[in-house]
């Protein structure tokens, strides 16, 4: 048993995948160059203008109407994508044309077939693609069932099914149309009762393969695509880009089909290639290390869209291309205590964006800094898992317990022969009766955060306090409970 899969009038809509802005609008692909350019394919809606016509007859008929040349890079793309969706399906996939390929369904089970064809043409309708199924017992007669298929069509009587078919499915020249014609013959069974020695007479060779493709005769083996050796996507910009949108969007066409390709078997990817060629020769490259491997095309954009808000070139871009390593994703039950991220992609992709808006710098985990200024911490990136909490290693604390003012409270202090002597504070007020010596701290001196401080511990009335001294006065850093 064979599948085909085609999309109708591929170069458009793949045109149209790329730039959905023109959905919904009159437009035709053109083919040829110059006065001998005629339509080709044209949108669903513009009933005036038929493929076949000139430029200057389509555009007599309908004014509004946008001619196009059909774009190398989106029909390459949209080609990949298809394959990768076919083979879903088997890892038997001949690409036998420009939105079309054929797939052999030898061992698929029959009883589930149904529903994988229904997910196949699910997932490239979401990508705005139109798709047309065939299934029959040899690819010819697939092939024919797809051209005639609404969405779907089986081919279960052979005979039956080709003798009303047109013989334009044949795809004849046009001396042979007229001899057909001439005939009397406009059906493949109207072809297979002319006499196949006749035609072998009247046109040689060719008429015998005629005759044995209107009788659904077909014995050719398919040609299977190896799976790509790299993941690999690029593009050469038809024209410079100096602005973020479009650029974005290319890159989510690409990590859609990237992620369909390095999802296949249970693979996942865990880095990202970026390469963006630039107007003045030089390139950009980025290499991107995911958190853990996924096939998650939204993942995927989200880091490279974080990435690419901030960046500024020298120059437009004129190419780029991504590629995708592809590893054996983990697959394991999530147990009661686990303490690991649920959907560690998605989380560190919010990281990203945030970092977007508030710098990279100002985000992340705070922890002790290696340091000798008090209270000083750093920033550092959270923890895939949460560690487990674990007793101080230090002896139990003993004696009065310093509770600590964020922010310091200021204060005024009289010294007698440099040593605190009276307070002053919406805290406390009144003679200082006891204190213990000085302790001096300073460092840093070689950066902005450079500190200097003089701490006292010093008894005002009934009560106990940390006092301090930095360069921008005194403090009462915090009370002893």
């Amino acid at each position: 048993m064979f599948a085909v899969i085609l999309i109708p009038d591929f170069s458009l809509h793949a045109l149209l995948r790329f730039n959905p802005a023109l959905r919904g609008e009159p437009v035709a692909i053109l083919t040829g160059e110059g006065r001998r350019a005629r339509v080709a394919e044209v949108s669903a809606g513009v009933t005036a203008v038929a493929p076949g016509m000139t430029a200057a007859q389509a555009l007599a008929e309908c004014p509004a109407l946008q001619l196009l040349n059909p774009s190398l890079v989106a029909e390459r793309e949209t080609g990949a994508l298809l394959l990768s969706v076919a083979w879903t399906l088997s890892p038997w996939v001949e690409p036998a044309a420009s939105g079309r390929c054929t797939v052999d369904l030898t061992g698929a089970n029959a009883d589930t077939l149904p529903a994988q064809l229904r997910a196949v043409r699910t997932q490239l309708s979401l990508q705005g693609l139109p798709v047309k199924i065939g299934v029959g017992p040899n690819a010819l007669l697939a092939r024919y069932a797809a051209h005639l298929a609404a969405p779907d069509l089986w081919v279960r009587d052979a005979g039956a099914f080709l003798k009303p078919l047109p013989l334009s499915l044949l795809e004849l020249t046009a001396d042979e149309e007229r001899l057909f014609a001439d005939l009397g013959i406009r059906t493949l069974g109207e072809l297979t009762a002319f006499p196949r020695a006749a035609l072998n007479n009247r046109l040689g060779g060719r008429g015998d393969a005629l005759w044995s493709r209107a009788a659904g005769e077909w014995s050719t083996p398919l040609q299977p695509a190896p799976f790509p050796a790299r993941y690999r996507a690029e593009a050469v910009l038809e024209e410079a880009v100096e602005t973020l949108e479009p650029l974005l969007f290319l890159l989510r066409r690409f990590c859609e089909r990237l992620a369909l390709e390095v999802g296949q078997f249970g693979q996942g990817t865990a880095r990202l290639a970026l390469t963006l060629q630039l107007d003045n020769e030089k390139h950009y490259h980025r290499t991107f290390d995911l958190p853990e491997p996924t096939a998650r095309a939204d993942t995927l954009f989200a880091t490279l869209e974080n990435h690419l808000a901030t960046l500024q070139t020298d120059s437009p871009i004129v190419g780029l291309s991504l590629e995708a390593f592809p590893v054996r994703r983990l697959q394991t039950q999530e147990g009661l205590f686990d303490t690991g991220l649920k959907d560690a992609p998605m989380f560190y992709a919010t990281l990203g964006r945030m970092a977007a808006i508030i710098g990279a710098d100002n985000l992340g985990t705070p922890h002790h800094a290696d340091s000798h200024q008090p209270d000083a911490i750093a920033l550092r990136p959270p923890a895939p898992i949460v560690p487990e909490r674990r007793a101080p290693a230090a002896p139990a604390a003993h004696g009065p317990l310093l509770r600590r003012l964020r922010p310091p409270m200021p204060a005024t202090v009289e010294l007698t022969e440099t040593r605190p002597s009276f307070l002053v504070s919406s805290l406390a007020r009144g003679d200082v009766t006891a204190l213990r010596r000085p302790v001096w701290s300073n460092g840093e001196w070689w950066t902005p955060g450079a500190f200097a401080r003089e701490e006292w511990d010093v008894q005002v009335g009934s009560g106990l306090y940390r006092l301090l001294h930095a360069p921008d006065g005194w403090f009462i850093e915090g009370i002893y409970d």
